[in-house]
């Protein structure tokens, strides 16, 4: 099978994981991959490269409104967006005329500029939804959420959604779109046999970012490090200074004197160590669509104290399922926040740790997920064919 992959984002976030482990699996399996990622910068190109996966870049974005609401900024790169995505579908349009594919594969939801160049030229077209979008990451499809559910609903495009939460928020096709849970591991990657030895420190792992929840869990750390003055608030993810969201929270932490008490680590390589030796990980997202850093944070015997919303929901509700006991702390706001994780350090986790640690490994493997995919895109091939051959019958 011949798949060609389009990425839009290079940094290697939960998306870009994914779709790293979707090629080098794939590519085990005797499958031919060839990705489209939007410049040679950034870490997921060399990655690729790395499996034997060759790239092409193609300069594009994602299909939503500017963010910024300034006039003088607003229109220019609303029309840059629509620029550089028309500009991509054409280039696309070659590379699969080129490196013929069985199956096109957009990696993320808000992308579209590969999907209608595939149903024009009869091309089955996948569409991987990660994200609740509009009350997920606070963005605005262009031109309409609407257009968006039209376009994915389209006879010839199928869906794979991280979660049954997403199918369900964008009324998917039960028997033609399906729920495949992201893969977070492989059976060979290294990971803790055993739970180590906890350190006094609460950890966030993520961007700085209102989908995140970063300034909700400064907030209830404040007050519970007047209870517990002996933990400190570790925050590992990218952020920028200039941004105001990130702004409010140093500005908290600084209205609260938590210098000590909270460090912004940035972006870290160390995740899985930090992961394994904290107290608890905190995952206040709103609306996560699937929630890598749980899954991780499960993996390496890591308590979670996650909002009982949307993906990582889905998955304490899995694990809950599974073991008929709770995998995770749930909170809906601050004091359920502040009661849960004082919970998660004045009882012993080490059971609910394992449990957890079993579910994710039982659920959540990149061989297992990729087993998912590839069956899928043999149904899909399966289905466009005697679709195409329908419509051929109707037209003669």
């Amino acid at each position: 099978m011949r798949v060609l992959y389009i990425s839009n984002a290079n940094a290697m976030a939960g998306a870009s994981l994914a779709l790293l482990h979707i090629v080098r699996e794939m590519r085990k399996r005797g499958h031919e991959t060839l990705v489209v990622t939007p410049t040679d910068k950034g870490p997921l190109p060399a990655k690729l490269n790395e499996v034997g996966c060759p790239c092409i870049q193609i300069n594009m974005r994602g299909n939503f409104y500017p963010t910024n609401p300034n006039p003088i900024f607003y229109l220019p790169r609303l029309f840059l967006m629509l620029f550089l995505n028309f500009r991509a579908s054409i280039k696309i349009k070659k590379i699969i005329r080129d490196y013929q594919p069985d199956i096109v594969h957009t990696n993320v939801g808000p992308v579209n500029v590969a999907v209608d160049t595939c149903l024009r030229m009869q091309i089955p077209h996948v569409w991987h939804q990660r994200e609740y979008i509009d009350i997920g990451l606070g963005y605005h499809i262009f031109p309409t959420h609407q257009s968006f559910l039209r376009q994915s609903h389209r006879k010839g495009n199928y869906n794979i959604c991280i979660t049954r939460g997403v199918f369900e928020h964008s009324d998917f096709r039960e028997g033609i779109d399906r729920v495949i849970y992201d893969g977070v591991f492989t059976k060979a990657s290294s990971f803790p046999a055993h739970i180590k030895e906890k350190q006094k420190y609460i950890l966030f792992v993520g961007r700085i970012h209102p989908s995140k929840g970063t300034l909700d869990v400064i907030r209830v750390f404040c007050r519970f490090s007047r209870k517990f003055p002996q933990y400190k608030l570790l925050i590992a993810g990218s952020f920028n200074k200039q941004n105001k969201y990130v702004a409010e929270c140093f500005k908290m932490v600084d209205d609260n004197n938590m210098q000590q008490k909270i460090s912004f680590l940035g972006e870290r390589t160390d995740v899985y160590e930090l992961m394994a030796k904290a107290a608890m990980l905190v995952v206040p997202s709103p609306f996560e669509g699937f929630g890598f850093i749980t899954a991780e944070a499960m993996l390496n015997f890591c308590p979670v104290v996650g909002r009982n919303t949307a993906g990582t929901k889905e998955q304490f509700d899995h694990g809950l399922k599974i073991t008929g006991k709770e995998i995770g702390f749930r909170f809906l706001n601050d004091e359920e926040m502040f009661d849960a994780m004082c919970k998660a350090v004045e009882t012993d986790c080490t059971d609910m740790c394992i449990r957890a640690h079993d579910v994710v490994v039982s659920s959540y493997t990149v061989e297992h997920n990729v087993g998912q995919i590839e069956n899928y895109y043999n149904f899909v091939l399966k289905d466009f064919k005697h679709n195409k051959k329908v419509l051929n019958n109707i037209h003669k």
